[in-house]
Formats: structure tokens, sequence, C-alpha cells
């Protein structure tokens, strides 16, 4: 009876840590050269997912060949909804990733690094790429 007992309370824990765990994983094939949080970054098949389960803040986003973890701020928004998505900055032929969505309504915001006054620039262009 103990045994049917334990066998039942890990199952059901199973089953309310797995969707959690599910949730806040992405994955993303990004077709370009990037960089999250002053690294650089080749195009390939990244995971986003949270460090720690508790800890909202802080991100890693990695792939077979490349790693990064980054501090992250919350943002919000309520009047639109947002697929999980990555978001990108395009400047001077460089792709900066700014944002991430894990959820339609409470994404993450990098903090920017800090850059040198431009007097002259081309307009930015953004990109965003949905999860698999």
């Amino acid at each position: 009876m103990k045994f049917y007992k334990i066998s039942l309370f890990l199952t059901l824990l199973l089953a309310v840590c797995v969707p959690t765990v599910a949730q806040t994983e992405m994955q993303f094939n990004i077709p370009f050269n990037f960089s999250a949080a002053g690294k650089s970054l080749p195009a390939g098949h990244y995971t986003v997912v949270r460090v720690c389960g508790d800890n909202h803040a802080a991100w890693r986003i990695y792939s077979g060949h490349a790693s990064v973890m980054v501090l992250t701020n919350s943002v919000e928004s309520q009047q639109r909804a947002h697929r999980r998505s990555l978001l990108f900055s395009h400047a001077d032929g460089v792709y900066s990733l700014i944002q991430f969505w894990p959820t339609q309504h409470i994404g993450r915001d990098l903090p920017s690094p800090k850059t040198k006054q431009v007097l002259i620039a081309e307009a930015d262009k953004d990109v965003e790429i949905g999860a698999e």
C-alpha cells in the first residue's frame, strides 16, 4: 500500500511539473548571426529556457555549439497578444536580440549594452522570429 501511495504521489508531481517546464522552453531556428548580452552567436537552432524555475529574470540561450546566459526585465503587452518569439534589432549589419516572448502578454526585455552616441545613422529594422 505504501508503494502505491508513493507511486501515485510521484505521478501527480510529474503531471504538475512537466507542463511548467514545457511552457518555459522555446525552440528557434535563427538564420543569421546575432548578439545577445554582448556575446556573438552563430546562426543555428537555439533553445531558450529559464535558468531556474522560480527566477524569471535569468535565461539561457543555447545550441550545440554556443551558449549565453542573459538577465532580463519583465515587459508587458496587455493590448496585443504576442506569439512565442524572439525580437531582434538590426542596425549596421548586426542583429541583436532585444526581447523575447515566452507568453502572449508577458515578455522579457534584454538590457541594451552601453553604446556611443551616433549622430548620423540609418533607420533601424526589427526582425521577429517565431518559436518552432
